[in-house]
């Protein structure tokens, strides 16, 4: 495996609880199809053995693997997708409690919010994608089509009207308005029902990244126009083509 496929891996399971270095012992107990004791992990990953054992300890703890009674003990993975369900079935059950414990804040989108990160990017779309109620406009590369498609595949079956500028008409669930134009990669303009826009780079690489979510009028207005105007361009050349 490469190193950064690895990374990749580790990256995701943190979000699921594991530190780094339990997700990486993790990753080695998915490997092996047979139980290993703390001496095996630890000889095979090269972290210390007082080390490995604080980690599968919590590794047991936190669902992601098995402890095989015996002198010495052994340990075993939980298949991820069902690590994966019991963390995010906890979470469920977590969420719905905070959602009764705390009053909901109203949108704070009547300023102009700076939103980092290619994920928290991605997040704040799905959000928008699940509120709107009558059109959506973006303007992405296929990744980020990729990234949001089942949200835009749900609205469509709402027969809400989804417009997609984009050079990867491939990207694009069916029954959307699609017109092929390249929009730069990593960049994004994206409207809500006319009333609310997220705009600016969401590069898939490590290069930070940022976005302005806005309500603000003369926002709206600029990305408003601004997709306008390319979709006239678009328009134009393709009515004007050979």
């Amino acid at each position: 495996m490469r190193r950064d496929d690895a990374t990749e891996q580790t990256d995701k399971l943190t979000l699921f609880g594991l530190t780094r270095q339990e997700a990486a012992i993790y990753r080695f107990l998915c490997t092996e199809h047979m139980p290993q004791t703390g001496y095996e992990i630890a000889k095979q990953t090269g972290i210390s053995r007082s080390n490995v054992y604080a980690a599968v300890s919590a590794l047991t703890e936190k669902g992601a693997a098995y402890m095989l009674e015996g002198s010495p003990a052994r340990y075993c993975a939980i298949a991820p997708r069902d690590f994966c369900a019991g963390c995010i079935r906890r979470l469920s059950d977590v969420a719905e409690e905070i959602e009764r414990e705390l009053p909901a804040a109203p949108p704070q989108t009547d300023g102009y919010i700076t939103v980092s990160g290619r994920r928290r990017i991605v997040e704040t779309a799905r959000r928008m994608l699940g509120s709107v109620k009558g059109r959506v406009y973006i303007a992405a590369d296929g990744d980020f089509i990729n990234d949001i498609r089942n949200e835009l595949a749900s609205l469509l079956s709402q027969h809400i009207k989804v417009v997609l500028i984009t050079p990867a008409a491939e990207s694009c669930p069916d029954g959307a308005t699609v017109l092929t134009a390249d929009c730069g990669r990593g960049q994004l303009r994206m409207i809500a029902d006319g009333a609310c826009v997220l705009t600016g780079d969401v590069s898939r690489d490590d290069t930070p990244c940022s976005c302005l979510l806005s309500s603000k009028a003369h926002l709206v207005n600029l990305v408003k126009e601004s997709l306008k105007h390319q979709i006239a361009l678009i328009q134009f050349g393709e009515n004007n083509a050979y």
